[in-house]
């Protein structure tokens, strides 16, 4: 479905539009992405009549970009939208799902290919980010090199903001690492016996860092920190599922809300949109009850729209 001058400016249409499309999306926060950016598209193409063109970095099996420029068929330009993606076999399901768009296998962190494709006026990371992170480990240990990824996080933004047009929005969609100490020891109460063997499930088989924990007063009340609960509860929704195989290599946690917004200002960029939110909070308490006073689960994903200067 596409748009015309006489719904282009209707927040009903679109309210509409979207609850119905993404019904099935079963990931609410990339659910939120794809809103945002539908709200961006419509705004710049009010301007005149100017290129909109999207470029996804990290792009997966085409879900996100492909979603919009179906939408937003009508908007000139937005057809040339690319996509880019390593794994083969998401480009390939991209192309048999999107056939009239363009999909490139390969590296997003790869500079010079990058530079091949031009500029584009909207470039999005869906969680994308977080998976350069998690590629950079230790290998005595094992585990993320924390100094190294963090670094590699920014040189891969670096190479996205280049992909900018002058005047052009980065959209940025990934997870969080939340306020608040991360050392800080929190205790928590597993809703019942499978949702204990879950976590156990957890604790064996997460790779980008060993959580730790200890049980107390029983094998359903552990303790452990923030950062490891943080890791844990948002990783639970796929315990037990062909996903975890995947999952469990990636840590959506690598910077918090100041190191992103520190991050945009070194690399030139003005943010006009920044939202925390918390993507699965029924779920997790279907899993867990968190017996700490006053800690409640985290605000663990975050949004951001941020414009390159023209």
């Amino acid at each position: 479905m596409g748009y015309n001058s006489q719904v282009i400016e209707s927040g009903e249409f679109w309210d509409f539009y979207w609850e119905v499309r993404l019904q099935a999306l079963e990931d609410l926060g990339k659910a939120e992405a794809i809103r945002a950016v539908s709200d961006l598209i419509r705004t710049r193409a009010q301007r005149g009549d100017q290129p909109l063109r999207l470029l996804e970095l990290g792009c997966g099996e085409g879900q996100i970009i492909g979603t919009l420029v179906e939408a937003h068929a009508q908007v000139r330009s937005i057809n040339a939208s690319i996509g880019v993606d390593y794994s083969a076999r998401a480009i390939e399901a991209c192309r048999r799902t999107y056939p009239g768009m363009k999909f490139i296998c390969g590296d997003f962190t790869d500079r010079s290919l990058l530079a091949e494709l031009g500029q584009f006026e909207i470039v999005l990371l869906v969680n994308a980010l977080h998976e350069v992170f998690s590629s950079v480990h230790i290998p005595e240990s094992g585990e993320v090199d924390v100094p190294s990824a963090k670094r590699q996080v920014e040189k891969a933004l670096e190479g996205a903001v280049e992909r900018l047009a002058p005047g052009g929005t980065l959209a940025l969609f990934d997870g969080l690492e939340p306020a608040g100490d991360p050392q800080e020891v929190l205790r928590i109460r597993f809703r019942d016996g499978q949702a204990r063997r879950r976590f156990e499930i957890f604790t064996q088989e997460y790779r980008p860092f060993r959580p730790r924990f200890r049980e107390v007063d029983g094998p359903t009340c552990v303790e452990l920190s923030r950062r490891d609960f943080t890791r844990y509860i948002t990783k639970s929704i796929f315990l037990g599922k062909q996903l975890w195989q995947t999952e469990r290599l990636e840590s959506y946690q690598y910077y918090n809300e100041g190191e992103f917004r520190e991050a945009a200002a070194r690399l030139g960029l003005t943010l006009f949109h920044v939202r925390t939110l918390t993507a699965n909070y029924e779920k997790w308490r279907g899993e867990v009850e968190i017996e700490t006073s006053g800690v409640d689960f985290p605000e663990e994903h975050i949004l951001i729209l941020a414009n390159k200067g023209s």
